[in-house]
């Protein structure tokens, strides 16, 4: 009877304290840009615990374009990885807190009677619109190999599929376009000219939130930052384990196609991109990029003159949570993929 009654008690007091340790777990709202591979950089650190582990229940919310930056502006959620600067020119209080990656991911593909660079001058070449960021990059990397803007006509066709289109039927001789589309053209002979990200950068965000939660919650930011840096430091590690989240996110089967995605986005992060954050260099670079695009569109931006890198970023949270994990000789090879 005595057995019995102490097994209830143990049933009991367990059965309480899972559900205190399930209360006690902060509720967290990120939102992502986009579905598929933007939401690999949070389910990692949600399946295998990292989240967990500093005390949180993180709710991922797909969104789109613009939203992602406007639900973290509004308080809606408390972090996204839309890509703010635009919102902190046009005046929002906002900080970017982690890039995942600081190269494009477009490459230059152009008709097989082309093989260098040079050799662009006085043809077509397919942009998405006049003052899109692939469009930008472009113009960055002509001129980082001397070809004069000037002298490429460039024509806007929009969407990547349609460039495709147009360098195939050969009404263009070149455009930007990412690596599957890229050798798509290759297998029917067209060149794979150059990797955009060899000569220009490109941040992407991985978390961004709003100066009131790093001013009231620091110790939340810094949790959140270390967890999704734990996630981010495992798929650049780890790469085999990393690719069967990307198979799950992606819906593929094929591993080995996943490993080659797991390889295009490992190349597209710089060492210093790995652990959270950038140079000075690509980060000026980014600001002036999306300063100029706002300005061929006529956007107007509220800070006007020089602008300080602060003012955009803060990768405080990031570096000290890299220097804990270092120096703690964490190991991401230590962890495997676990299914949903």
């Amino acid at each position: 009877m005595l057995k019995t009654l102490m097994a209830v008690a143990l049933l009991v007091y367990s059965g309480v304290a899972e559900a205190f340790a399930a209360e006690a777990l902060k509720k967290i709202r990120i939102a992502s840009k986009a579905a598929g591979e933007s939401l690999v950089p949070y389910v990692i650190p949600q399946r295998l615990g990292f989240y967990r582990e500093e005390g949180m229940d993180i709710d991922v919310i797909v969104t789109r374009g613009t939203v992602t930056t406007q639900v973290v502006v509004s308080g809606a959620v408390d972090y996204s990885n839309g890509g703010s600067i635009p919102a902190i020119l046009g005046g929002a209080r906002l900080k970017i807190l982690q890039v995942s990656t600081d190269k494009p991911s477009q490459y230059l593909v152009v008709s097989p009677k082309i093989s260098s660079m040079k050799q662009l001058n006085g043809k077509t070449v397919a942009i998405s619109d006049s003052s899109g960021n692939s469009t930008l990059l472009f113009r960055e990397l002509l001129s980082k190999n001397g070809v004069a803007v000037e002298t490429v006509q460039l024509r806007a066709l929009g969407e990547p599929s349609v460039r495709l289109g147009a360098l195939l039927s050969g009404a263009v001789d070149a455009t930007m376009i990412t690596v599957g589309m890229a050798r798509q053209a290759q297998a029917k002979g067209f060149r794979i000219l150059a990797y955009s990200g060899d000569y220009v950068s490109s941040l992407s965000a991985n978390l961004e939130t709003n100066d009131d939660k790093i001013q009231s919650s620091p110790d939340e930011v810094y949790r959140v930052v270390k967890a999704t840096l734990k996630g981010q430091l495992f798929y650049h590690r780890n790469p085999n384990e990393a690719a069967k989240f990307i198979m799950e996110v992606l819906r593929i089967t094929d591993f080995n196609e996943a490993k080659e995605i797991w390889r295009e986005r490992d190349k597209q992060a710089s060492e210093i991109a790995k652990t959270g954050r950038a140079t000075e260099e690509v980060m000026m670079t980014n600001i002036e990029r999306v300063r100029d695009q706002m300005r061929s569109v006529g956007a107007t931006t509220r800070i006007k003159g020089p602008l300080t890198l602060d003012q955009v970023y803060d990768f405080s949270f990031v570096k000290k949570a890299y220097e804990e994990i270092r120096t703690s000789k964490w190991d991401p090879m230590r962890y495997e993929y676990v299914r949903k």
